[in-house]
This record gives C-alpha cells, structure tokens and sequence, in this order.
C-alpha cells in the first residue's frame, strides 16, 4: 500500500506539471503548409528515390503533420533543468523500483545475455528502461513526425539537428515498414521502449530476440539489447566504477565541481585533498555538485557515468540512472 500511495503522489505532481505547461500553451496545432516551409519539399524532393518511398507520398504525410506550440515550450522546460533533489523524485522513488525488480524477473534471460554480451550491468539496462518509458509501458502520446517536424522548422536553435533527425524518421519508415502517421513517442521525437532517436534507433538498433528485424516499438527484447549495445558503442567499460560518493568534501573540491559531460579533472588531484577515489577509475573523475535537499552533495563520476549521460545529455539524468539501478540490485539480492 505505501508503495502505491507514494506512485500515486509521483503521478499527482508529474500531472500537476504536465497541466502547467499545457496551460501555457494558447495557440492551437497549425497545419502545415509547404509553400512556408521549402526545407519540407527539398527533403521530399531529395529523398524520392528512396525504395518504397515517393517525393508526392512524403508531401502528403508533411501536409498531416502538425506544428505544435507545446513541443515547443517542452523542449523550453526539460525536467532535467530541475534541482537534483525534486528530479530524483520523479525517477527514483518506490514504485519505479518495484517496477524494476519485476521487470528484472520477468526478463531475466535477455537482461544476463546481454550482460553477457556487451558488458553493461542488468540493472543498468533495467533502470534507463525504467526512467525513459516506466519499463515500456509509456512509449509517448505525441507523432514522431508532428514533433520532429516543428522542431526541425522552428525551433532555430536546434534545427539542423531535428532536421537531420527528421530525415533519418523517413529512412527508418522506408527500412522498417512503419506507418509514419500513426508512430508516437516523446515531445523530442523519441520512440520506442527504449526511446532511441531515429538516427539512434537506425545505428543502435539490434535484433536481439532474433526474429530477423530490430524492433523497438514492440519487442522489449530488443530494447534490452540495444540499450546495451549503445552503452558498448559508447565504450562502457566492464566491471569499472560509475559513482563515487563522497562523504565530508572538503571546501576545496567545491572548486573542481563541473556541470560538464567529461571526466576532466586529475584523479590525483582529488586524492590529494584526502578523498578516496573508487580503484580502476582512470586517471580522470568528474567532480560534480547536486542540489540535496539539506544543501550541496557531491559525486565523484567515472568514465561509466559519463557514457550513461550520452543517452541524455545531463548529469541529473546519470545521477538517476546509477542511484535507480543500485536500489533495484540491492531490493532484487534480498
């Protein structure tokens, strides 16, 4: 009942500040036109060559398309901007961890192959699943297309890459057979259980239940595999550490803290103000500082952290990815 009750209170904020954004958002969705967005037609154009795609075909699903406000204002307020103490609520909190040891049960087999595999801790995988689709039961409820089409269009300061994210959409509706008009994911135009970008999904993508095609919509097998094989092809390193807490910082590791994605500061110089560091780590750490709730914590981030904060870009994210997955292996021991 208490994990329940504390789901539910999980899933009261997270509505509450679904209500905010949407509220903000006046304008309604706007069709699109494409004699406003000549960029539409020369992909169309361009990729009519396409097998089992047409240029008039591709003209046709960008005229469905939608522009939407609300994407836009999303991508304005990503979670991840949030202190670290009101965003590890949001992922790692008593029902996710439930949900996880079920899901570690459930897909034992292809979790210890992959492991097998590719070297990444099941729990690891467990928990990326977890965070991005709660174990893939909430895959998204916008278009891909809607979403990458109003960001590759105006959203300027990321347009090349939506654009190009966009392209790679089409190519993956040509290889895969999908249904462009029907295919949901997030605001940013990730799909899948595991929430691959399409040129993620088209590089990293694996078919890992063996069925002759990697599909990421519908078998969670596959999603297990990808997740980590990207972790691999991003170098993830067997058996080395992710996170080192430290426990009384001295006032001088505040200076080293960085909101950076690199472990750049000499493991060495850390040591030398008399803070163990985790064996195996490197030569370089990632000191970073969180926003606790009774004030500044501070982490020490190894190679494996940052290869996780590939998968999204923030250190919030890693830091729940690593805290999510150590308490599903220590619930999943007892």
């Amino acid at each position: 009942m208490k994990i329940n009750s504390g789901y539910a209170n999980i899933e009261r904020l997270a509505q509450v500040c679904v209500l905010v954004v949407l509220a903000a958002v006046v304008a309604p969705a706007m069709a699109v036109s494409l004699d406003q967005y000549p960029r539409l037609v020369e992909l169309a154009n361009r990729m009519a060559g396409t097998p089992g795609l047409n240029g008039e075909q591709i003209k046709g699903w960008f005229r469905d398309a939608a522009i939407k406000s609300k994407i836009i204002t999303a991508m304005n307020r990503p979670a991840e901007r949030l202190p670290w103490h009101r965003y590890q609520l949001l992922f790692v909190n008593s029902a996710s961890i439930s949900g996880g040891v079920q899901f570690m049960k459930h897909h034992a087999a292809a979790l210890a192959r992959a492991e097998q595999q590719y070297g990444v801790p099941t729990e690891i995988i467990v928990a990326i699943i977890g965070i991005e689709t709660r174990y893939g039961k909430i895959l998204g409820n916008l278009r891909v297309l809607d979403s990458l089409v109003t960001l590759s269009m105006e959203y300027p300061r990321r347009s090349k890459f939506f654009s190009s994210e966009l392209e790679h959409f089409l190519h993956l509706v040509s290889e895969q057979g999908l249904d462009p008009l029907s295919i949901k994911g997030s605001y940013a135009g990730a799909m899948g259980v595991p929430q691959f970008m399409p040129s993620s999904y088209r590089k990293y993508a694996v078919d890992f239940d063996g069925d002759g095609r990697a599909d990421l919509i519908h078998s969670v097998t596959d999603a297990i595999g990808s997740v980590a094989n990207y972790l691999a092809q991003h170098r993830w390193r067997p058996g080395e550490p992710i996170v080192t807490r430290v426990i009384d910082p001295p006032d001088a590791l505040q200076s080293m803290a960085t909101r950076g994605l690199k472990a750049q500061t000499p493991a060495a110089k850390v040591r030398a103000l008399g803070v163990p560091v985790s064996t195996g780590s490197g030569d370089k750490l990632g000191v970073m500082q969180f926003d606790g709730k009774m004030g500044a914590t501070y982490r020490l981030g190894h190679h494996n952290f940052f290869v996780i904060t590939r998968y999204n870009h923030s250190q919030n994210y890693g830091m729940s990815v690593f805290e999510l997955a150590e308490q599903i292996a220590v619930a999943t021991e007892n």
